[in-house]
């Protein structure tokens, strides 16, 4: 009977082992998707200046904006953005594309990059300096943000401590008494206090990224 209790418990972890491999996994790809949107909405005052740039030089909206898609230094994400921006606008025009793409990245960055984009189409006059004056105050609000990050990120570290440090006592209770283990996934109040302690966890880590959130 004894033999077969880690088999046993086993068996119970195991979903609570791929339950949690899968939320790692899944918070891995939600980092990723947002420095990528961080990176790109870093990039779009510059966009936004080369392509007023072309436009006072004589080109036509989507010349400039092929033109400005066209430099080396933007980011990945953003130069594969603008690559289908110009394929849907040779095929519907820039107005179209420009909205099809804020409809893609959904964010206030995006969607006033985008109406700019649909106003420099439809406008009779100069539009370069409204696209300068958009890409300053796109450029000071990302500096803003960037700011409010750095002064915060002694409050994130000081949460990030806090979150582990149960985590890491149940490790080392793991690691120092073997009973532990059979006791947390083989009797009603071991299971219990886990999924106590999960559950708290979870709210805690919902609770301080709350608080810590900078708001987009």
């Amino acid at each position: 009977m004894l033999s077969t209790a880690p088999g046993a418990a086993g068996r119970r972890t195991g979903p609570g082992a791929a339950a949690v491999a899968g939320r790692v996994r899944q918070a891995a790809v939600s980092f990723g998707r947002h420095r990528r949107a961080v990176e790109l909405e870093a990039a779009l005052p510059d966009l936004l200046e080369r392509v007023a740039a072309e436009l006072r030089a004589g080109a036509a909206p989507l010349a400039a904006v092929r033109e400005a898609a066209a430099g080396a230094d933007l980011p990945a994400v953003l130069r594969a953005d603008l690559d289908r921006l110009v394929a849907r606008a040779e095929r519907g025009g820039l107005g179209p594309a420009a909205a099809a793409w804020a409809k893609e990245r959904p964010g206030p960055v995006v969607a006033a990059v985008a109406a700019a984009l649909e106003v420099a189409v439809g406008a009779g006059g100069p539009v370069s300096p409204a696209l300068d004056g958009l890409a300053a105050g796109l450029r000071d609000r990302h500096d803003a943000i960037a700011e409010v990050a750095a002064l915060s990120a002694q409050a994130r570290l000081s949460a990030i401590v806090v979150g582990a440090a149960p985590v890491a006592s149940l490790a080392l209770s793991l690691l120092a008494d073997r009973r532990v283990a059979p006791t947390l996934v083989a009797t009603g109040r071991g299971r219990a206090c886990l999924l106590t302690g999960v559950a708290l966890e979870a709210l805690a880590a919902a609770w301080m990224g709350r608080i810590l959130r900078c708001d987009r």
